[in-house]
């Protein structure tokens, strides 16, 4: 799992450290780190091979003509493998570095299953938007559920 945030330099040559927790979790679900233009966001966003696998089979279960079957289709062409360096660095391609206006650093934003990479700004202006939508709204509602393996005890 992705938790936690980190701010790392990135060099002029687009190398930026992946923080040690996520190279773990990437190393136990199959090594590489797959980056790709966020679909919502003005970020980049970086997950496993194994979780990039469970969204094909989601795209192959849509309609192959439909509009989101297309976007997501984009999105696979558009993404990165990754492998990095004996220092814990990749080299995010200068097309990512541009569409998420990254300058100095990047912030890695760990939100579970996969992360999200964000210039210094951007983030900035998400997290003052998300604290106001909390100030103004209160927290979501959750309803969390067991784990098969809890309701098979029972």
């Amino acid at each position: 799992m992705f938790l936690s945030t980190s701010h790392n330099k990135i060099d002029k040559k687009g190398r930026v450290s992946v923080p040690a927790s996520y190279r773990n979790q990437l190393e136990i679900e199959g090594g590489s780190l797959i980056l790709f233009q966020s679909l919502q966001f003005k970020c980049l966003e970086g997950t496993t091979v194994k979780r990039m696998k469970q969204y094909i089979d989601a795209i192959d279960d849509l309609d192959a003509m439909s509009n989101e079957a297309s976007i997501l289709r984009m999105m696979m062409a558009d993404s990165f493998e990754l492998k990095y360096d004996s220092e814990g660095r990749v080299v995010v391609p200068e097309k990512l570095i541009s569409f998420a206006m990254i300058k100095n650093t990047a912030v890695f934003m760990g939100i579970g299953r996969s992360f999200l990479i964000w210039s210094d700004s951007e983030y900035k202006n998400q997290y003052d938007k998300t604290q106001k939508i909390l100030s103004k709204s209160g927290p979501p509602k959750l309803i969390l559920k067991t784990e098969r393996s809890q309701v098979d005890d029972r």
